[in-house]
């Protein structure tokens, strides 16, 4: 009796152009719905968390439909988007990526303030025990003011001690956990010492070369539990209404755990039209580049984090992020013209 052996099953490479596009097209749908969710449930609590990676969603997006093409071509076929993808193009062109995405920066701050007066902003972390850079940056960029979040009580004292020909005047608040933020000027100051046992918001005034100048600063908990979300978003209501309001030039800045792409912070920092009626504008310091500052333990930051704004009588003229060594955050120098 004769029998047949049937021939060996061809094995076929699992990278093939169909199989790769099914892949791609739910990577595409996934990064979709990211972005949705982000943008129309970003008021509420963890639905928040997607908007931060806006920028992430719109250009890996974009990479996968070129990558598809690109296997399309190698595996001989024409390459003709789906549907999906087509989607995808229109959503991030009706969606326009608000301005240039930047890992750092493409200048740095000369070695004297051009404005009126220089800030220099560094959330240090609070589990680094060397601070020489830190002062060294001070130190180096001329600043008139400093501002330190993730401070602790003994690291204070360092900083303090070793500031203290330059920046006598200082002020600390506790802002959450065992981290405090660190105020230091080389002028007098008048601080607001209720707000900061209240709220946790730091702000002072003093006068620098002739000019008054009012400055004010929070770090509130990462939202992610909704207690620290709701409290975020309180502290930065706060400190923005009281940047806003204030008569005198104002400063605010700070490490505030939410990025420009949140609707939250578009509620809290953006002009509305009684803002711009009533002329209570905030200017922020970032123009055309995103200029992410965390996770600076990453080959490039993600998000940016850490901002600067001025009222209608302090501009911040130009705003830089400078890589701080044993911290996760890039340090922020501001220089600000003061009206007024």
């Amino acid at each position: 009796m004769n029998s047949t052996v049937p021939p060996p099953r061809k094995r076929t490479f699992w990278l093939v152009p169909e199989r790769v596009n099914r892949w791609l097209n739910w990577l595409i749908v996934g990064l979709l719905v990211c972005l949705s969710i982000g943008s129309l449930l970003g008021h509420l609590y963890f639905f928040e968390l997607f908007s931060h990676f806006y920028m992430q969603y719109k250009w890996l997006a974009i990479g996968l439909v070129l990558l598809s093409a690109v296997f399309r071509l190698f595996g001989g076929e024409p390459y003709a988007p789906s549907s999906v993808q087509i989607a995808a193009l229109m959503g991030i062109y009706l969606l326009p990526i608000n301005g240039f995405w930047s890992v750092g920066d493409l200048s740095t701050p000369p070695h004297a303030p051009l404005g009126d007066a220089r800030i220099v902003h560094a959330n240090v972390l609070f589990t680094r025990d060397e601070y020489k850079t830190t002062v060294d940056l001070i130190h180096n960029q001329r600043a008139d003011l400093y501002v330190l979040q993730e401070m602790q009580l003994h690291t204070i004292r360092l900083v303090t001690t070793k500031l203290r020909r330059e920046f006598p005047h200082w002020f600390a608040c506790w802002s959450k956990g065992p981290c405090w933020t660190l105020v230091g000027s080389r002028t007098p100051i008048r601080v607001d010492r209720k707000l900061a046992k209240s709220m946790r918001i730091i702000n002072l005034t003093t006068e620098i070369r002739g000019k008054t100048l009012s400055l004010v600063t929070v770090h509130p908990r990462t939202p992610v539990l909704p207690s620290w979300f709701s409290e975020r978003n309180e502290q930065l209501t706060e400190a923005a209404r009281i940047t806003r309001h204030n008569a005198l030039p104002t400063v605010l800045i700070g490490d505030f755990n939410i990025t420009m792409f949140s609707p939250i912070y578009k509620d809290i920092f953006l002009d509305s039209p009684a803002d711009i009626r009533n002329k209570q504008l905030l200017h922020a310091g970032r123009r055309t580049m995103t200029q992410p500052t965390w996770p600076s333990f990453l080959p490039f930051p993600l998000l940016p984090l850490d901002h600067v704004f001025g009222n209608t009588l302090c501009i911040p003229m130009f705003m830089w992020t400078l890589d701080q060594p044993g911290s996760d955050h890039r340090a922020i120098v501001s220089d600000l013209r003061i009206r007024g």
